[in-house]
């Protein structure tokens, strides 16, 4: 009976080629073209990976930073000084500002200050008045509804079609909130049934309020706010942000409902032509064009975290907020998880804006560090600067500015004198295989800028040694070609750091491949 020939097995080799590199990874399987960790780099020479680029130089160092905004011009608070376009237009409280733009208007929480950035006017939003002289009341004339109150003073404060709010009336009927219908220095008319003159001495008062509320943006013209307290969310009167008491019946009216979902809220935001208002674990969106046709729909969706209300930013029309458990992406339907890569990771606190396509986040995670992570939008990937710790963010004008946890205020990208150090971790590579293999020679090919410097290092079957391999320094632009060669390993991680501007466009591995006869490699 014949036998089959014995085969000899061939030495087979391969070649591992990597031309795009995919950002960052943190979850426990890193593919080739991802990192487990890097330092001060980006995707924007996709596909290709390098550094960052220089931040912008400080512009101005702020004592205490309050809050910025840009409204034709960059608005921050700075302790109990407010600036716009570099010039100071009013003394503020010592507290966390909230910033909304509406038309020629800038408008300034908690201290409801409106300021008209084409006039260059402040005035409040509220406005009171308390009786210092004797009033009369009056019907204009017989069988009217309508009252003429007459005293020195009382309509100064305010306009025709306020709606405000009258008490300390010895007669009851009038201790309530109308819309003024004409008014002039001392006198205003209003609502009301009254079929004799009438006088009182004293006690009156007369108030244009505006609810305190935790979240305002602005939405068609009007804005919007909620309040954890009262449960609540509100509207001003179309136009005018000083009208919150104005119930006619018209399209024109302000607007207030009652929230009955448990916890509170967690922001704001005007999208898409909707507002917004986010819990934790709901989102509640108004939908209409007017009070008598305005919606509450609640969806019981991953909400904004709290205390990450300054994560909330739209990047390429679409909205992108930190939860409880991630990052979302928001596109008016349901919102979707975008940071899996980030696996392990929650945050606690944050702020973010949004630069040249790309969602530019500083966040706290569970460990109290900052980090900032940006989202490539456009491809998908992360990456991953340095630990800025950022107190807020304003885009304008292409720019996108920031003050850091010491009150510098910069942009994100410049010419800022700085010496930026990067660094680059693979995950394990096992280039295919798993055993009977072993590396011929790693190639990778870099761009260095002038005074660039890099370093390799190698680490074997994590055995926690990392093994200098190179060192290249430039003293002018040019491209350069590391050639490696590895000892022989299951598995090898290969880390990248150094200084200045250097790119990563590609990188290979030659690897020899064994033969399973007798359990040797060749």
């Amino acid at each position: 009976m014949g036998r089959l020939p014995y085969m000899t097995a061939v030495p087979r080799e391969g070649m591992q080629q990597t031309m795009e590199f995919l950002g960052l990874n943190l979850g426990t399987v890193v593919g080739d073209s991802e990192f487990t960790d890097m330092r001060n780099m980006s995707t924007e020479k996709f596909p290709a990976v390098s550094t960052r680029r220089r931040r912008g130089v400080v512009l101005k160092h702020l004592v205490k930073p309050n809050g910025i905004f840009y409204k034709d011009g960059l608005v921050y608070a700075d302790g109990t000084q407010l600036f716009y376009r570099d010039r100071k237009i009013a003394n503020v409280s010592d507290s966390e500002k909230t910033f909304v733009g509406m038309g020629a208007y800038l408008l300034v929480w908690p201290d409801k200050l409106i300021y008209n950035t084409s006039t260059g006017t402040m005035e409040r939003m509220e406005a009171s008045w308390g009786q210092t002289a004797q009033a009369t009341f009056e019907p204009l004339q017989e069988g009217s509804t309508l009252v003429r109150v007459t005293c020195s003073g009382i309509g100064k404060n305010f306009r025709q079609y306020d709606g405000v709010t009258m008490a300390g009336c010895s007669r009851e009927q009038f201790n309530k909130t109308f819309v003024i219908q004409e008014i002039g220095d001392d006198y205003i008319v209003m609502t009301g049934d009254l079929t004799e003159r009438m006088t009182q001495a004293s006690g009156l008062t007369l108030k244009r309020t505006v609810p305190d509320m935790d979240f305002v943006c602005e939405n068609e013209n009007r804005v919007w706010g909620c309040s954890s307290k009262n449960h609540e969310i509100y509207a001003s009167k179309l136009g005018d942000p000083g009208n919150w008491n104005v119930f006619e019946g018209i399209s024109t009216d302000s607007y207030a409902a009652t929230i009955g979902s448990d916890g509170a809220f967690t922001g704001c935001v005007s999208y898409l032509g909707y507002v917004m208002f986010f819990k934790e674990d709901a989102v509640h969106k108004v939908y209409g064009s007017k009070p008598a046709n305005y919606q509450v729909m609640t969806s019981g969706i991953n909400g904004v975290s709290a205390g990450c209300e300054k994560t909330v930013t739209v990047v390429n029309e679409t909205l992108y907020y930190v939860a409880r458990n991630g990052v979302y992406a928001f596109n008016g339907a349901q919102p979707e998880m975008i940071s899996q890569k980030l696996e392990g990771l929650s945050f606690s606190a944050g702020t973010a804006g949004v630069y040249r396509n790309r969602y530019y986040a500083s966040l706290r995670d569970q460990t109290g560090a900052w980090t900032v992570y940006v989202y490539d939008a456009l491809r998908g990937l992360w990456s991953k600067e340095d630990g800025l710790a950022l107190y807020g963010c304003a885009y304008g004008a292409g720019e996108l500015y920031c003050i850091d946890s010491e009150g510098n205020l910069f942009t994100v990208s410049g010419d800022r004198d700085e010496v930026v150090e990067w660094m680059l971790e693979t995950g394990d590579l096992m280039d295919g295989a798993m055993e009977f293999k072993h590396l011929r020679r790693i190639l990778m090919y870099f761009r260095m800028e002038a005074g660039a410097e890099l370093n390799v290092e190698v680490m074997y079957d994590n055995d926690g040694n990392w093994e200098p391999v190179a060192v290249y320094r430039t003293e002018h632009y040019r491209t350069r070609a590391v050639n490696l060669v590895p000892r022989r390993c299951v598995h090898y991680r290969i880390r990248l750091y150094g200084i200045g501007d250097v790119t990563l466009m590609g990188m290979a591995r030659k690897v020899g491949y064994g033969t399973e006869i007798r359990g040797i490699y060749r």
